[in-house]
């Protein structure tokens, strides 16, 4: 099954689009793609996946039981700790993915593992079957970034085990897009930029500003560079405005991001398309044809109503190697299925993915995302790219101290008025109280993949 809707995606299909038939589907068409690929996944994953059969059996069901999208709630969410416990039980790749030592042996491409940052770093077994989706899949979703063969990009990772960079990089070999191994430091990525002239840049978001002012302290303009595009993975971005205006200023350049997971959406993640680059809010595409993207409520994991605001579950249809059921990815986002400006009839998330659930903080009795922050932080141009979220306690109460640093150094005058201004904005949005510390430009740390932003010292009382 795979495979023969994998031949339908090895090159572009016209100027605009890499493939119509599967992104300008009705919403019929799509469903009878999901409804066949999940007939043939889900006998699969129940031979092959020791824990999900356990958890079919645990729910009193058979793959059979589950025919179309509609049944799909009948099997239970699953979860990251779910995983978590299977591979501390059957150390060290868990009985969550189909893949056994053999299989491995005999057609084995790589192995990545999640972050960390929410749970017990989990491994994967992908496939070269895998590695041929990833490529066809994620160049689809470059194609509608406006990316095409003859460019080049420069890729700031150093290449880790995580998915977004591999799978960016087999989409440029697919699409005869010149890759520039960025794995060195940053003074030598300047010096890329500069000699080699590419017109793609490809970091997270928090990097991205971070090269840039690397440049500017080396007597450069990124705005005067040879970039053109900015892709972002790892972190939000286009979904907060203040964030993408200021890389989007910053390089003079349009700021395009992805919007995947390792477990469940490895390639074929979601992203922007360049026609809704124009539009406000910014919706990010989902590739419907290759997983079944649900929303759910966050305390009972029940589907919300059509519109209504929902954390993200995904089954994933298009992998040999992790084809997992109705896992809780677990960002907040509201989907809207009307046709794009770009033609596309894929689901679109308004305003992106912002606010992951496992990231939410409580402080002092109030719900808060470090992504609303960020939107205040990044809003004030007096002040830096790079901020911490510091949580303490002091007697019973907690103590939140936002720490940033200012973009040039300042007085202690002008100081004190950005302290005021920053803090009666916090107050504003999220009627909370913070204690505001401004720091020296460079001062706080950088990191190429995910930046910390929250660092909670609370203790349990």
């Amino acid at each position: 099954m795979l495979e023969k809707f994998g031949r339908a995606m090895r090159e572009p299909a016209s100027k605009r689009l890499w493939a119509p038939q599967f992104e300008c589907a009705s919403r019929e068409r799509i469903r009878d793609i999901q409804d066949e690929k999940l007939a043939a996944m889900l006998p699969y994953l129940y031979e092959h996946s020791p824990f999900y059969r356990a958890k079919f059996k645990a729910a009193k069901l058979k793959p059979a039981d589950l025919r179309t999208l509609a049944d799909l709630p009948k099997f239970p969410v699953t979860t990251k700790d779910e995983m978590a416990r299977d591979v501390a039980a059957h150390r060290p790749w868990g009985t969550y993915t189909p893949i056994d030592d053999r299989t491995w042996r005999e057609r084995g491409w790589m192995i990545f593992s999640t972050s960390g940052t929410t749970a017990t770093p989990r491994s994967f077994r992908y496939t070269a079957l895998d590695a041929e989706l990833w490529a066809r899949t994620s160049a689809r979703a470059l194609y509608a970034m406006g990316v095409r063969a003859g460019e080049s990009a420069l890729t700031c990772t150093n290449y880790n085990p995580h998915v977004f960079f591999w799978s960016i990089h087999h989409a440029f070999n697919l699409m005869k897009v010149a890759v520039v191994p960025g794995g060195v430091p940053t003074e030598r990525r300047l010096q890329m930029i500069d000699l080699y002239r590419p017109t793609i840049l490809v970091a997270t978001p928090s990097y991205s500003l971070h090269l840039a002012g690397a440049m500017r302290e080396a007597g450069g303009d990124p705005a005067a560079s040879s970039i053109t595009k900015i892709i972002c993975g790892g972190e939000p971005a286009s979904g907060i405005a203040s964030t993408r205006r200021r890389i989007e200023e910053t390089w003079n350049a349009e700021l395009h991001d992805v919007y995947g997971c390792t477990e469940a959406v490895p390639a074929g993640w979601a992203f922007t398309c360049r026609e809704g680059l124009k539009r406000d809010p910014i919706a990010t595409h989902v590739q419907e044809d290759l997983q079944i993207w649900e929303l759910v409520d966050p305390d009972t994991f029940e589907p919300v109503p059509p519109g209504a605001r929902g954390l993200t579950v995904v089954t994933n249809l298009n992998s040999e190697g992790s084809p997992q059921l109705r896992f809780l990815v677990g960002d907040f986002a509201t989907f809207d299925y009307g046709k794009c400006a770009c033609g596309r009839t894929f689901a679109r998330a308004r305003g992106g993915f912002n606010g992951r659930a496992d990231d939410m903080l409580n402080i002092r009795g109030l719900k808060l995302f470090p992504s609303v922050i960020e939107e205040i932080v990044r809003g004030f141009d007096a002040l830096g790219n790079e901020f911490q979220i510091v949580l303490e306690t002091e007697g019973v109460m907690d103590a939140f101290t936002i720490v940033v640093e200012t973009s040039v150094p300042v007085g202690e005058t002008y100081a004190n008025e950005l302290r005021v201004r920053l803090e009666a904005e916090v107050i504003r949005q999220c009627e909370l109280r913070p204690r505001i510390h401004l720091s020296a430009p460079g001062t706080l740390p950088r990191t190429e993949f995910k930046a910390r932003r929250v660092i909670d010292r609370r203790r349990t009382l």
